[in-house]
């Protein structure tokens, strides 16, 4: 009885690790689809763009200027400064970072700012900030823009 027992185990172990070995062979799954799976991934779910144009108090793009947006992230929390260079034209664009996607109401929450102009605008003020607005949004893509920012000369010192 006791060899049947024995007998009888090691046959069900036997078959239990074949039957492993076939289902662990159907459920090996690749990198890509563990990520998908866990609804992670490279593939972004949405984006959020903010563009808007630099000008100087006569109209004129600035190109080379730097330009960043910070949006408040929760109570006394703010992002880090997200930049972007302004164009020949002065305008930017600047994609916000997955992490800032959700943030309600990211009208009020985010402001846009430059940070550095190129030499023949830096007696203008560089505390001029902007509010963002919402132009477009459909398909996992909101663009949002502070339309035209524009830097009023004041005297140097």
């Amino acid at each position: 009885m006791e060899m049947r027992f024995l007998l009888c185990s090691s046959l069900t172990l036997v078959f239990m690790l074949a039957l492993g070995e076939a289902a662990g062979d159907i459920m090996r799954w690749s990198r890509k689809e563990m990520v998908e799976m866990a609804g992670y991934g490279e593939d972004k779910l949405s984006s959020v763009l903010v563009t808007a144009s630099l000008l100087s108090s006569s109209s004129s793009p600035i190109p080379g200027a730097t330009v960043g947006i910070k949006c408040h992230t929760g109570y006394r929390k703010r992002s880090k400064w997200i930049k972007a260079v302004t164009n020949a034209l002065g305008q930017f664009t600047i994609d916000l970072p997955s992490h800032l996607h959700a943030i309600h109401d990211l009208e009020k929450a985010c402001s846009i700012k430059p940070l550095s102009v190129p030499k023949p605008y830096q007696c203008s003020p560089t505390k001029t900030q902007r509010g963002i607005k919402l132009v477009s949004s459909s398909n996992g893509l909101r663009v949002y823009t502070a339309g035209n920012i524009t830097l009023h000369r004041g005297p140097c010192k």
